[in-house]
């Protein structure tokens, strides 16, 4: 409820907010954590708002957006002004320059017999790490083994998001050594740091900044006892090279295996703890509210272009292309990128089109898998996700959380698209054929 009412107003400059929300117990079964925690289902409506205004005020859905949307030093609708990087501009000028905004008209003309187009845009915004109360800690532990590699200790659940594997790409940039040098020690209660859970789009923000520490309080130590090795006044000119460390006037070198069996585990190791920076503006005094994360500080955008195609005889809507642009800020594994964002597109997608968890009188009527339909393979259209790659000074190499802003657009989007395709909209989710087929009728 307090990530909803935070990002209620959406991504834009609204001088007079007035936000409420109600939680309220029911004789329905307990939800959980799903990817967004709030915010696709604020921006689903929200974003639909938009449009509705659009259309009132005959303006295009894209222009509406840009005339009004937050931009650096802003006051968001919750009452925070945003001092770290704003994108979302950058990305709806994305949108903007692309062909399949340019030829959104020329596709539409061209439907099949019994087809109706749409096109449909949405924006989002989303709060990143876990607010001003809960401390959103990251603890790094990296060691030198006596076999000279470099051996990671990560404390966060890689969920198949890839962020281990992005941790020693950071180390091996940080270290200057090949893959191969590195081993990574997953998440065990005996060995690793506790650093949080993998959620809240914090995960490689966190770990990231205290790994970035703990490698360099390394290398530091690293170099220091090289330097007494060799009996010179201190480290200015070593330099870590892959598998050794050079003396670059001399070109002597030390192998990092031979200065690891000498060293103690003091002098092989370093930690470091790093707390995510968070809001010190106060929109509200209410301590639950705050506790549970309002407001945030850092704030991921994205914008959502999609085609969809709609079925006249069946009522069955088909998503043919997607794009997205996302501000996640510097992107340093595009490869898991990529993933995310798709990721989470086809997560949206069926939050959108095909997920409806029936409930009757607090009986459930989608016990199984075989009715309570997700997307496969085979629903998913032709996808391309671009980022404007704006730095956040604060992340780790300029990052950004990537996790849940993948999903945010994805029901508005696709139900704008669906209204301009039927002329009428509909307002609830998920738009499934048999709603569809009740509008036509």
């Amino acid at each position: 409820m307090t990530m909803g009412l935070e990002h209620a107003g959406g991504p834009y400059r609204i001088p007079y907010v007035c936000l409420k929300s109600w939680a309220v117990y029911t004789n329905n079964p307990l939800s959980g954590a799903f990817r967004g925690f709030g915010v696709p289902q604020v921006a689903g409506a929200m974003e639909q708002v938009v449009d509705l205004m659009a259309e009132k005020l005959g303006r295009s859905p894209l222009e509406i957006r840009l005339r009004n949307v937050l931009r650096p030093g802003d006051i968001n609708p919750i009452g925070v002004t945003l001092t770290q990087s704003t994108g979302l501009l950058e990305c709806l000028q994305t949108i903007q320059a692309h062909p399949l905004w340019k030829e959104r008209e020329r596709w539409r003309s061209g439907m099949p017999r019994f087809k109706r187009r749409g096109v449909g845009l949405a924006a989002a915004m989303h709060g990143m790490g876990y607010g001003p109360i809960i401390p959103d800690w990251g603890r790094a532990k990296i060691e030198l083994t006596p076999e000279g590699k470099f051996r990671l200790y990560s404390g966060v659940v890689d969920m198949g998001q890839g962020n281990a594997g992005t941790y020693l790409q950071m180390a091996g940039a940080l270290l200057n050594q090949e893959a191969d040098a590195f081993e990574l020690v997953l998440p065990d209660t005996d060995r690793t740091l506790p650093s949080g859970s993998a959620s809240a789009s914090r995960t490689t923000y966190t770990f990231g900044n205290a790994l970035i520490s703990a490698a360099q309080i390394l290398k530091e130590q690293l170099l220091q006892q090289a330097a007494l090795m060799l009996k010179i006044k201190g480290p200015e000119d070593l330099h870590l090279i892959p598998g050794k460390i050079l003396y670059q006037p001399t070109g002597k070198t030390i192998f990092l295996s031979d200065l690891a069996k000498i060293l103690d585990d003091s002098k092989r190791q370093a930690v470091y703890e790093y707390q995510a920076p968070t809001c010190r503006e106060e929109p509200t005094q209410d301590p639950n509210l705050r506790l549970h994360g309002l407001p945030h500080l850092v704030f991921s955008y994205g914008a959502n272009l999609v085609y969809v195609e709609v079925d006249e005889l069946t009522g069955q809507v088909e998503v043919k292309k997607y794009l997205s642009v996302t501000d996640c800020g510097r992107v340093i594994n595009p490869q898991v990128y990529e993933q995310q964002m798709q990721g989470g597109i086809a997560q949206g997608l069926g939050f959108a089109l095909y997920e409806a968890f029936k409930v009757e009188q607090g009986r459930v009527l989608t016990p199984d898998l075989s009715t309570y339909i997700i997307p496969t393979a085979q629903d998913l259209p032709d996808m391309e996700t671009l980022s404007v790659e704006i730095p956040e000074p604060s992340g780790p190499f300029g990052l950004k959380g990537a996790g849940e802003i993948s999903i945010d657009g994805v029901l508005p989007a696709v139900a704008n698209a669906v209204s301009q395709a039927l002329g009428k909209r509909v307002f609830h989710s998920p738009i499934t054929s048999e709603k569809v087929l009740a509008i036509l009728a």
